[in-house]
């Protein structure tokens, strides 16, 4: 597994399709191999991503073959070393998607490319969830209560697994901007979402999120035997947050 960054974000490419690894430099934009040259895309350019350097080319094999621009080149690691993973529910995407799945290597989330799919052109973000079913007003008898976005939330503590603080997400090129990235946790993956975003209260505080992709509190629910994350900026005391809660259908938005 060849794992290698473009944009800020870690992708993975099979060592099996992969025929060559070349430095090009950066004002360079034909990649040339054996004298030939080869059909060139720049993957942050194509995934949507901030441009860097792309000082690397991944020749790929097959006819025709192509050479994939990338900012930095990681390593190789041995398919024994990593854990393989399909990208969890709910992660929007274009289709075909440009991903295949995702890989951790030493706990790092990649991205495993459908070169396939890429093209050459910048590719279009999928679009956003649709408009969320309404609150039906149902208090459970014990809920947690978490402010987001302005906005106070309520979710039953029969659906929460976990309250994590500071985790490390991994963000997923062209998904809807409720979508956060991915969350690697007790050996599985889980899609992580910014509730406010979906019901229109999104204020992006640059506290929240870190420049190393940390989120300050993520809600792990299972909802409807669908793992997911749930972005929370605090967890409410048992006094707060009792004029106006948010009690979206849980189970109905993210379940299986």
């Amino acid at each position: 597994m060849v794992l290698f960054s473009a944009g800020g974000v870690r992708l993975a490419l099979r060592l099996s399709h992969v025929r060559e690894i070349v430095a090009v430099a950066p004002d360079e934009g034909e990649v040339r191999s054996r004298g030939e040259a080869v059909p060139t895309a720049f993957v942050s350019t194509v995934l949507g991503l901030p441009t860097g350097p792309s000082g690397f080319a991944l020749l790929t094999e097959g006819a025709p073959g192509l050479a994939l621009r990338v900012d930095a080149v990681h390593g190789i690691s041995d398919l024994a070393d990593a854990e393989f993973f399909q990208l969890p529910a709910p992660t929007p995407l274009p289709q075909p998607p440009p991903f295949s799945g995702a890989v951790v290597v030493r706990g790092e989330v990649a991205l495993e490319l459908s070169v396939g799919t890429l093209g050459f052109a910048p590719l279009e973000p999928a679009e956003e969830y649709p408009d969320p079913p309404p609150d039906l007003g149902l208090v459970p008898d014990r809920e947690l209560r978490f402010a987001r976005g302005g906005r106070v939330f309520g979710v039953p503590l029969s659906l929460l697994v976990q309250v994590l603080e500071g985790p490390r997400l991994a963000p997923v090129p062209l998904t809807p901007r409720s979508h956060r990235g991915l969350l690697h946790h007790a050996r599985s993956l889980h899609a992580v979402i910014d509730i406010a975003s979906l019901y229109g209260h999104l204020t992006l505080e640059p506290a929240t999120f870190n420049a190393a992709g940390t989120v300050r509190t993520v809600l792990l629910l299972d909802a409807g035997g669908t793992g997911v994350g749930v972005v929370a900026d605090r967890v409410l005391g048992l006094a707060e947050g009792d004029a106006e809660v948010v009690r979206p259908p849980w189970d109905a938005l993210f379940g299986a």
